[in-house]
């Protein structure tokens, strides 16, 4: 293993040169290249192929940043180019890009796809629409453009709407936008107005502000009351539908009546 200590090194994306592992004296990066900084060492292990960065390391490449108390940099090494394909982070980790930041304990982040799993507990991300937490982990699956939030996992909208279940997933645009959210689990949502909703679960189509809830459904609004196996919500008019269940179950309400 070759260590250098307090030095700089410079990762080409995806194909990373042995012979540019060099301190920055004399040394210009281009654009495409990974730039990682470490208080402590930078450690090349070439028999088992991966470069490792130790103390307060920080790891960054055009709009992405990963900051972390240590980080590997793994690559093949039956290949004549050193084509890096995970970079693995611990302690402390911070993840950022051109549209999200995120936090946990350890992330795994997938070069070739720009993918990554951000390990809790309470592991966060912050996106255009808001802010999601979950307790076990966090996937980013960046060219499907879907989220997985597993473990008690919460969004926080910015328009004051909040969702939260046993595990979420986040459907996005191009551009980041969450378009949907399906939620299973002891699912709850809460509105700025005050009342919220629960079922067992849901599918929330953001781009027509409406959401289907299915399986044991409340919806509380106040000191009103209604319950069946299936809802539907129109957040933009405000009404609440509760349907009885296919199999021929009822649905009920109860309503404050004038005080005497």
């Amino acid at each position: 293993m070759t260590v250098f200590p307090n030095l700089r090194c410079y990762f080409t994306m995806p194909i990373l040169a042995a012979a540019i592992l060099a301190s920055t004296m004399g040394h210009a990066a281009n654009a495409a290249d990974m730039i990682v900084n470490a208080d402590t060492s930078l450690e090349w292990n070439q028999k088992e192929g991966f470069y490792q960065a130790l103390g307060n390391a920080h790891a960054y490449q055009g709009e992405q940043e990963i900051f972390a108390d240590d980080l590997k940099a793994f690559y093949d090494v039956s290949a004549s180019a050193r084509d890096i394909t995970e970079i693995h982070a611990n302690g402390n980790v911070r993840f950022a890009d051109a549209a999200h930041t995120a936090s946990g304990s350890s992330l795994i982040y997938q070069s070739g796809t720009g993918a990554y799993r951000l390990i809790g507990p309470n592991a966060r991300i912050d996106g255009p629409d808001g802010k999601a937490t979950a307790r076990k982990e966090i996937e980013f699956l960046r060219q499907e453009g879907q989220v997985f939030l597993r473990d008690k996992a919460e969004i926080k909208l910015k328009d004051g709407r909040q969702l939260k279940g046993n595990n979420l997933q986040l459907f996005l645009d191009t551009q980041s936008n969450i378009e949907r959210i399906e939620a299973r689990g002891e699912v709850q949502v809460s509105q700025a107005s005050g009342s919220t909703a629960t079922a067992d679960r849901l599918d929330y189509d953001r781009l027509s502000d409406k959401a289907i809830l299915l399986g044991n459904v409340t919806v509380i609004d106040g000191s009103n009351y209604l319950s069946g196996d299936k809802a539907e919500i129109d957040f933009k008019t405000g009404i609440s539908k509760m349907l009885s269940a296919e199999t021929g179950g009822r649905v009920s309400g109860r309503f404050t009546g004038p005080k005497q």
